[in-house]
């Protein structure tokens, strides 16, 4: 896997391999407990259409698969989701800047005053009604984040390019249809943006993620699992930039759980270094799939023997999961695809059981 953190290369990478992806991930927790996770795709790795197109080596490639999921949630509990894959048409993602389009929904990224800034902005409907609309700015200091540490592999199967550990994110979010609210928003965000170069269970068995905010610094973390070899990287990135590498015999996985589909994940993870420790509980379960698992956690730390706690996001996959055509009923009441809208999306309350 290649690192860094470069607001430059957030831009769209040509794709020419069948099985490529990329993605671009914000999310942001309020301080008052809600949160929200976007992400807009070119090469959706979760569609069925992908992987009957590659199989047919008909529409192979990345292009023809763009797509978008929005999650809000109230507490840990979600109270808006929609996950559509979309027509090439109406997608674009820039190779010039860092902007993209996916529908009625955008983000476009620039440098001002000294300051990194985002914008992302919602507009998209569900066939049953629900509705989301949200404006929402991601505002960073411009540093230089230098993501360094023992065993550091770079490959150009996966680039995870860091952007903005930690944002401060403020703006509106309504929703509308069977729950109407307005959330005026206020907390802290962080953006990515990931791209790889085959399918994703060539490059990994499973995969973990996080990311947690402290007052003055954030936690990151990536644990990939390659034919039983974890790659184990973590850090602690302060305000200014500085960062505290954990090197992989600082991390430790614990508290195994099966879910009801019978995936094993860790829901607790140590991370020990010098001057610091922590351990992360992963509390919440708000998205729970076959493949996939999202959590909302907890991190209590000493650094510099000085407590700190923090509430962040956490992600599970197991991505040779989607590929097994068991779970592709359940997918498919979940993903909307162009053309077709499974008959549960079309109902406000069959349609929330798939959350």
């Amino acid at each position: 896997m290649n690192i860094l953190s470069d607001f430059k290369k957030d831009i769209r990478t040509q794709k020419q391999i069948p099985g490529s992806y990329e993605w671009w991930y914000f999310d942001a927790q309020s301080v008052d407990d809600y949160s929200i996770v976007i992400i807009f795709y070119e090469g959706n790795p979760f569609s069925k259409r992908y992987i009957q197109g590659i199989s047919s080596k008909i529409n192979q490639r990345a292009e023809y698969y763009p797509a978008i999921s929005i999650s809000v949630y109230k507490k840990g509990k979600p109270i808006f989701y929609a996950f559509e894959e979309m027509l090439p048409g109406i997608c674009n993602f820039s190779e010039t800047e860092p902007a993209g389009t996916a529908g009625g929904n955008r983000f476009k990224g620039k440098i001002s005053d000294g300051k990194l800034l985002y914008d992302v902005i919602l507009d998209h409907k569900l066939e049953n009604g629900d509705r989301v609309e949200a404006s929402l700015k991601f505002t960073s200091d411009v540093n230089e984040i230098s993501l360094t540490g023992k065993n550091m592999e770079v490959s150009p199967a996966h680039l995870w390019n860091l952007v903005q550990p930690q944002a401060h994110v403020t703006g509106s979010i309504s929703l509308s249809g069977y729950r109407d609210e307005t959330i005026h928003f206020s907390g802290k965000g962080y953006h990515d943006h990931n791209f790889g170069t085959e399918p994703m269970k060539e490059t990994f068995d499973e995969w973990y993620w996080g990311r947690y905010h402290f007052d003055e610094m954030t936690l990151v973390y990536y644990l990939m699992n390659e034919n039983n070899n974890w790659q184990k990287k973590a850090w602690l990135i302060d305000n200014l930039g500085s960062v505290v590498t954990i090197d992989s015999n600082g991390i430790q996985l614990s508290g195994s759980q099966i879910s009801l589909f019978g995936l094993i994940s860790s829901r607790s993870i140590e991370f020990k270094q010098t001057d610091f420790n922590a351990h992360l509980q992963l509390d919440r379960v708000t998205d729970n799939g076959p493949f996939y698992q999202r959590f909302e956690g907890r991190v209590l730390a000493t650094y510099n023997d000085k407590p700190h706690q923090a509430r962040g996001i956490s992600e599970y996959i197991k991505p040779n999961r989607i590929y097994n055509k068991l779970y592709w009923p359940l997918v498919d009441m979940r993903i909307k695809y162009p053309g077709k809208t499974h008959w549960v999306q079309k109902s406000p309350r069959l349609f929330r059981w798939t959350w």
